[in-house]
């Protein structure tokens, strides 16, 4: 383990005040743990800091002041078009050194594309479709509002900085938007290299394969995330059903099981699947699974895969994620061209069988992680935060 809690030197406690949009502040997604880790550490550092949300389930730190933004919460366009309109009427008079929105809202400073570029995500979702599904998907009054209200927030003369956790990200920006090269910052994600730890194993590894019919020579691969379509859940488990022996496929996340559930049942691996649903501690998973599979249709960069390297676990995952920037083909894990190349996912999954390779694989991609810790995310946030204020470090 490394050594005590860090303390970052962040901005100056007394003429420095920041608030964050966030429209749910909730421990599951990888976010939310960004934000969550961001927010904690000004708070420790005595930044006056406020959170406008709409919903929240976590408790803020000491210092936060969580600010409600009402609305609808269905249909969708109407949810999002009231929180965009809310934030606005919310922040109005209020006196902010810099205001920062993980949401796609028009009132902040900067902007953290956490969630990348939604018209990116429909060329890619609408690969393969039949042309009155492509077509129903553009004329879906949603996805039109999403992409207009897209390019004002990217063009808007307001924003000052967008922060992107990806290279892959800020090419499709600058390749969609008129906004300066400068004003974008690759920031990659972090990880808490102390609580996502090989050492984890020990501890954890044999009670949770033990309550879950799994013995130590069972390989298990492991999912987690939310949404399941988009994570690639279907074609995971197509190439899973390929791969023979002592084998499970563990799946951690919020979303509809049933579909998938049945899609398992006719593939004839129900007894070798199964769904957790979401889980605020995902950490006994990595220490309990052998190899992270995440084939996803489009992420930016999904903090599961910093988690699961850090954990010592290989992954495998596909060209339209962000994280595959980090990761070398053969070493600490697979870069599979999108997640219809079943096949590549299944020998991809296969190569790693061997438990020798697992081990080599696992440690090269601990090794990798280290190179994220959060602390740099952090002091990276907190250097461009410094920028904008001219404030010197």
């Amino acid at each position: 383990m490394r050594g005590p809690p860090w303390r970052p030197v962040l901005l100056s406690p007394v003429k420095t005040s920041i608030a964050f949009v966030r429209y749910k502040y909730d421990p599951y997604g990888g976010a939310e743990r960004f934000t969550d880790a961001i927010v904690r550490a000004l708070a420790r550092d005595e930044v006056d800091v406020h959170i406008f949300a709409r919903k929240w389930t976590k408790t803020a730190p000491a210092g936060v002041t969580v600010h409600p933004v009402g609305g609808p919460t269905w249909p969708s366009l109407v949810r999002h078009a009231f929180f965009v309109w809310q934030v606005d009427r919310a922040l109005t008079g209020k006196r902010f050194d810099l205001i920062q929105s993980n949401e796609r809202t028009l009132s902040q400073d900067i902007y953290r594309a956490g969630d990348g570029v939604h018209a990116r995500w429909l060329e890619l979702r609408c690969k393969g479709l039949t042309w009155a599904r492509r077509l129903s998907i553009h004329l879906n009054p949603f996805h039109r509002y999403m992409c207009r209200l897209e390019r004002r927030l990217f063009e808007n003369p307001r924003l000052r900085a967008v922060i992107v956790n990806s290279q892959m990200v800020r090419k499709e920006i600058l390749a969609r938007f008129k906004i300066p090269e400068e004003f974008i910052h690759v920031i990659y994600n972090g990880v808490d290299l102390d609580r996502f730890h090989p050492a984890n194993r020990k501890t954890m590894r044999a009670i949770l394969r033990k309550q879950n019919g799994a013995g130590e020579s069972t390989f298990v691969v492991l999912l987690v995330g939310s949404g399941f379509e988009r994570k690639g859940l279907e074609p995971l488990m197509r190439a899973f059903a390929a791969v023979r022996g002592d084998t499970r496929l563990w799946v951690v996340g919020k979303g509809r099981t049933l579909p998938y559930e049945r899609i398992a049942g006719r593939l004839g691996i129900m007894e070798r699947t199964k769904f957790f649903g979401p889980r605020e501690e995902v950490i006994p998973f990595y220490a309990g699974a052998d190899i992270f599979a995440l084939p996803t249709l489009y992420d930016p960069f999904p903090n599961v895969i910093l988690e699961a390297m850090a954990s010592g676990l290989p992954v495998i995952t596909t060209a339209q994620c962000g994280a595959a920037e980090i990761i070398r083909q053969g070493r600490e894990g697979f870069v599979v061209e999108s997640p219809q190349a079943v096949d590549a996912i299944r020998r991809a999954i296969e190569r790693m069988l061997p438990r020798e390779v697992l081990r080599v694989m696992g440690k090269a991609a601990r090794e990798r992680a280290e190179a994220f810790p959060m602390e740099e995310t952090v002091r990276q946030t907190e250097k461009l935060y410094r920028s904008l204020l001219n404030t010197p470090s």
